[in-house]
């Protein structure tokens, strides 16, 4: 993903998915902590790459879907923890605009899997 991103490509991420043991921190979701993935933040802090936030409108009787494309409101800042917040907050407000079509039966606030892989809390490369 880093060599994508140098490159100017553009990779997706869902960041609402609950990540393995220490690679996440615990921030605000809708006024609730939640163990949430720092990877988006590093990635976006390491390559200067722009965040952009994107969502899929399902419409009704299977006529397909609407994707809506966003930039955050504001440069996030340079420390991991605050960025993941301010990533979280930004998805707050995706779901905000249609609740009904965020899959609410996800677990957003389970306690994080063990990691089967060695995790490495340095910088990207």
């Amino acid at each position: 993903m880093i060599k994508a991103l140098r490159q100017g490509q553009c990779v997706g991420l869902l960041p609402d998915q609950v990540p393995p043991t220490s690679q996440g921190v615990w921030v605000p979701f809708f006024g609730r902590d939640a163990y949430t993935m720092t990877l988006s933040a590093r990635l976006a802090l390491q390559t200067g790459a722009t965040v952009l936030l994107a969502w899929g409108q399902r419409l009704p009787w299977g006529r397909g879907y609407v994707v809506h494309v966003s930039t955050l409101e504001h440069a996030l800042a340079p420390d991991v923890e605050t960025a993941t917040a301010q990533i979280n907050g930004a998805m707050e407000a995706l779901v905000r605009q249609c609740p009904g079509q965020y899959l609410w039966g996800y677990a957003r606030y389970k306690q994080p899997r063990q990691a089967e892989a060695r995790v490495f809390d340095g910088p990207l490369s």
